[in-house]
C-alpha cells in the first residue's frame, strides 16, 4: 500500500473517530468528557463547547502514542477479529483485506485462529504472530532497571551513538547504553546543501541559512553555537573511528533522518574503519504505535530502545557506498542521478530509497509550482481555517504527509512565504505576536491559493513577476532558477525541467 493511500486512510479513520468522540461528548459520555479535559488546553474551561476540529486534534494525538502491549489482550482481539469476519462484519473484511496478503483469495469461511494473529501481528508492526510473542516478551524481560542492567546492551566494545537531535541523548543511559552520543542537528532538508569539502564552506553557508531561516523563531542562545557545531560534527565524524571500536547509527525511516544517514555515510567512505563495527538501529514502525512518525516516539520507555537495538543490522561495504552515492547525488544541481538511485529496487537501504524520494517532491510540482507540503498544508488550511499553524503543523504530521520528516520550526520557515509575499496564497485574519511561533497567526486560505490548489496559477510564476522570492534549495538545486527550474512531476513520478515563466 502506497504512503498516500495510508494518509488517505488514516485521515478517514481519524475523522470517524472524532465524529464518534464529539457525539459522545454532547451524550454526556464521562470518558468523553475526561478526553477532552485531559487533552485540550481549554477543556477544562467554563463554556468550553468542543468543535470537530478539537477532536481531531485528541484523536490525532492519540495515533502517535506509544501502547504498552500486553499478549493477553492481543489474544483476545485475534479472537473476536475471527468472530467478526465469520460474520462478514464490513469493517473487519476490510482488515483482513488490508493486511492478509498473502492469501486475499481466501474465503473468510476458510480463516482460523492463525489468520487472526497475523492481521494483528501486521496491524502491530511485526511480520508474523511469533515475532509480535517476541517482542512482547523481550518488553517484559527489560521492564525494570534491574533487569535491564542484566542486558550487555553497548558495553562490550567503545562505541558511539549518532543521531540526529537529542531525543534519545537521555533515555539511552537510561536504558542501560554507555557509550558517547554524537548529536547531528543540521536540517539537511532545507536550504543549499553542498558538499563537506572545503570544511569552512561548508560551515559558513549552512550556518548563515540556519540564521536566516530560523533565527527569530528560537531563542537567541540556540543559534549562537550554530557554527562551532558544525565544526563539531565534522570533526568527529572525519576522526571515526578513533578511539571507538563500533559506530552505532540510531535513523529511522524519514528524510531527515535519511539525509543525515547518508552524511554520516559519506564521511565513513573516506574513513579506515577496519574492524570497527557500524551497526544500524532503523526503524519505519514500531508495535503499539499506530501512527509511527520516528524513534523520538518511543523515549519514554527505555526498553523501547532496546528492542531497537536487538534488531540492529550491521552495515556493510556496499551500504556504505549507497548511502555516500545517495548523498553525492542529493548535493548535485541536477536531480535526476538521485531519482535514478531511487528506481533501485534491490537497492542495499531501502528505507534511504523511499524516503529520497520523497524529498524529491519537495521540488515545485508542475502545474502549480509548489512543494508537496506546500501543497498539503494549503489544502489543511483550506479545509479547517480559518487556523493556527500549530494545528495545520499537527494535521499535517499525524494525518496527511506521507512521510512525516519536518520539525515544528521547519514548517513555519518554509510556509511563511505563502502569506508574506506581495502576492499571497494565505490571508493573515489575526496575529498575536506575544504568542508563540506557530500561533501567532490566524489564516485562511485566499482566491489565490484556491487557484493554486486547482491549478489555475503558478506559485513561482506569481513570485517572478512581483520580482519577490529569495532563493529556494533541494540539496543542490535551486528550485527557483530565474525563468528555468527543476520541477516534480507526479504524472511522469520524475523531476523534470520546465520553463515556468510561460
Amino acid at each position: 500500500m502506497s504512503k498516500e493511500i495510508q494518509a488517505q486512510r488514516r485521515y478517514a479513520k481519524n475523522l470517524a473517530q472524532a465524529e464518534t468522540l464529539l457525539a459522545a461528548y454532547f451524550d454526556g459520555d464521562a470518558n468523553a468528557i475526561a478526553r477532552f479535559q485531559n487533552n485540550h488546553p481549554l477543556g477544562q474551561a467554563d463554556g468550553f463547547v468542543p468543535t470537530l476540529q478539537d477532536a481531531r486534534l485528541i484523536v490525532s494525538a492519540a495515533s502517535t502514542e506509544v501502547r504498552r502491549l500486553s499478549l493477553e489482550k492481543l489474544k483476545k482481539e485475534a479472537k473476536d477479529l475471527l468472530k467478526g469476519w465469520k460474520g462478514n462484519h464490513l469493517e473487519v473484511l476490510e482488515r483482513y483485506q488490508q493486511n492478509y496478503l498473502q492469501a486475499t483469495d481466501k474465503l473468510t469461511s476458510q480463516l482460523k485462529l492463525a489468520d487472526a494473529q497475523w492481521v494483528i501481528a501486521r496491524e502491530n508492526g511485526m511480520p508474523s504472530w511469533p515475532k509480535l510473542k517476541a517482542h512482547i516478551a523481550l518488553m517484559n524481560r527489560v521492564e525494570t532497571p534491574v533487569q535491564r542492567a542484566r542486558f550487555i546492551l553497548d558495553r562490550d566494545m567503545a562505541t558511539i551513538h549518532i543521531r540526529c537531535g537529542n531525543d534519545i541523548k537521555t533515555a539511552l543511559p537510561d536504558g542501560g547504553f554507555k557509550g558517547d552520543y554524537l548529536e547531528i542537528s543540521n536540517p539537511f532538508p532545507q536550504g543549499e546543501v553542498m558538499d563537506f569539502e572545503p570544511l569552512e564552506r561548508f560551515v559558513d553557508r549552512r550556518t548563515r541559512f540556519i540564521e536566516q531561516s530560523y533565527g527569530g523563531d528560537v531563542p537567541a542562545e540556540w543559534m549562537e553555537n550554530t557554527a562551532n557545531e558544525i565544526r563539531h560534527v565534522e570533526a568527529v565524524l572525519r576522526a571515526l573511528p578513533e578511539g571507538y571500536e563500533r559506530i552505532a547509527l540510531w535513523f529511522e525511516h524519514d528524510p531527515f533522518d535519511q539525509l543525515c544517514l547518508a552524511y554520516v555515510l559519506a564521511h565513513l567512505t573516506e574513513n579506515e574503519l577496519g574492524d570497527v563495527k557500524v551497526e544500524l538501529i532503523s526503524a519505519e514502525g514500531f508495535p503499539g504505535v499506530t501512527h509511527f512518525i520516528g524513534i523520538g516516539q518511543l523515549c519514554r520507555q527505555p526498553e523501547n530502545l532496546i528492542a531497537l537495538w536487538q534488531a540492529r543490522v550491521e552495515v556493510n561495504a556496499s551500504m556504505i557506498a549507497f548511502g555516500a552515492r545517495c548523498w553525492q547525488a542529493f548535493i548535485a544541481s541536477d536531480p535526476t542521478p538521485l531519482w535514478r538511485l531511487t528506481q533501485e529496487e534491490s537497492a542495499p537501504l531501502p528505507l534511504m530509497r523511499h524516503a529520497f524520494y520523497r524529498m524529491l517532491q519537495e521540488l515545485p510540482w508542475v502545474g502549480n509550482g509548489l512543494s508537496l507540503t506546500e501543497r498539503l498544508a494549503l489544502k489543511i488550511i483550506d479545509k479547517e481555517g480559518p487556523v493556527t499553524l500549530d494545528k495545520v503543523f499537527q494535521f499535517l504530521m499525524t494525518e496527511v504527509e506521507p512521510l512525516p520528516f519536518l520539525g515544528d520550526i521547519m514548517f513555519l520557515s518554509l510556509v511563511r512565504p505563502l502569506w508574506n509575499r506581495k502576492v499571497a496564497a494565505l490571508s493573515v485574519l489575526s496575529c498575536d505576536a506575544t504568542k508563540p511561533s506557530l500561533q501567532q497567526e490566524l489564516l485562511a486560505i485566499n482566491d489565490v491559493g484556491k487557484a493554486l490548489l486547482a491549478g489555475e496559477l503558478h506559485w513561482l510564476s506569481l513570485n517572478a513577476s512581483e520580482n519577490d522570492f529569495s532563493e529556494r534549495w533541494m540539496g543542490g538545486v535551486l528550485t527557483n532558477a530565474s525563468g528555468r527550474a527543476w520541477h516534480w512531476s507526479d504524472q511522469q513520478k520524475q523531476p523534470v525541467l520546465l520553463d515556468f515563466t510561460t
